[in-house]
């Protein structure tokens, strides 16, 4: 099973490709079922691209093989980073510069932010926290873990990166929680330097084209929900509340932004523990 990283900038190239490739998607898809049954006690191994070694590759203890995301599970043995984690870094380091290269990451107090400042030399990362209660937990647990730096707190809407400061952001299932997702796509723009990459993941929705908006903040600051509302699971406990349905039209949203070039990246790769595709969001400036 060889490794595939297809880039496609529209839904009408997926949707060639996919007419193409029929009877291979039919057998990946049954291979994903009997790998599914087997996962909760054969974990697999692979490469990962953040550890940049082999390691085993396995779901949470005592998952059930019904609900088991193979994007959301399958977590490497020494990071502790998922398959759609591990997806994104795979992209993220075919456009970076680790030795190099500032990097900011929407998120701090997570395996993925670790793992990536151990394997680059300018990574900052930050969590959108709204209580002191919540920066103190996520503090303590970078501190758990061995960061004894300070909790940075930023706003995607309202960066305080200067402009053309940055050579790549990488955001992990964020963008659905933001209501005004047209500014944090400009201000992505804003703080990348010509040819810096913003790779990002939501939960997309490739079968369609519109993006769908299932709540929104109307101008007094209250909630609108034009969906049963939709939550999320975080790090803090709970949920937080997605916003948005992204379909294709999140490319041209990109484009509009001020980006240069926005495709949408079929990641699967079985030799690094990738057996489902993934799809990896990346626009350069």
């Amino acid at each position: 099973m060889a490794a595939e990283a297809l880039a496609f900038a529209s839904q009408a190239e997926w949707l060639e490709w996919q007419s193409q490739h029929r009877q291979a998607l039919a057998s990946q898809h049954l291979e994903n079922r009997a790998l599914l049954a087997a996962l909760p006690t054969q974990p697999i191994e692979g490469f990962c691209a953040l550890c940049n070694a082999r390691r085993q590759f396995a779901c949470i203890d005592g998952a059930d093989p019904e609900t088991i995301s193979l994007r959301e599970s399958l977590l490497c043995e020494a990071c502790h980073n998922n398959a759609r984690q591990r997806a994104l870094a795979q992209v993220l380091f075919d456009c970076i510069d680790p030795r190099s290269d500032a990097i900011y990451v929407t998120e701090q107090a997570s395996h993925f932010y670790l793992q990536l400042k151990a394997r680059c030399r300018s990574v900052r990362g930050s969590e959108f926290t709204s209580t002191w209660g919540q920066r103190f937990w996520l503090w303590l647990w970078l501190a758990r873990h061995g960061h004894k730096g300070w909790l940075r707190r930023e706003n995607v809407t309202r960066l305080s990166f200067a402009d053309r400061s940055l050579d790549a952001v990488a955001t992990l299932d964020v963008l659905e929680h933001v209501p005004d997702v047209k500014r944090a796509l400009a201000e992505f723009a804003r703080v990348l330097r010509p040819g810096g990459h913003l790779v990002l993941t939501v939960p997309f929705y490739c079968g369609q084209h519109a993006s769908e908006e299932i709540a929104r903040v109307d101008a007094g600051g209250v909630i609108e929900y034009l969906q049963p509302p939709e939550f999320h699971g975080d790090p803090l406990g709970g949920g937080v509340l997605c916003f948005h349905h992204f379909g294709w039209d999140l490319l041209e949203r990109l484009r509009d932004a001020g980006f240069a070039d926005a495709v949408a990246v079929r990641v699967r790769d079985p030799a690094s523990g990738l057996p489902e595709a993934n799809w990896i969001l990346r626009a350069t400036r």
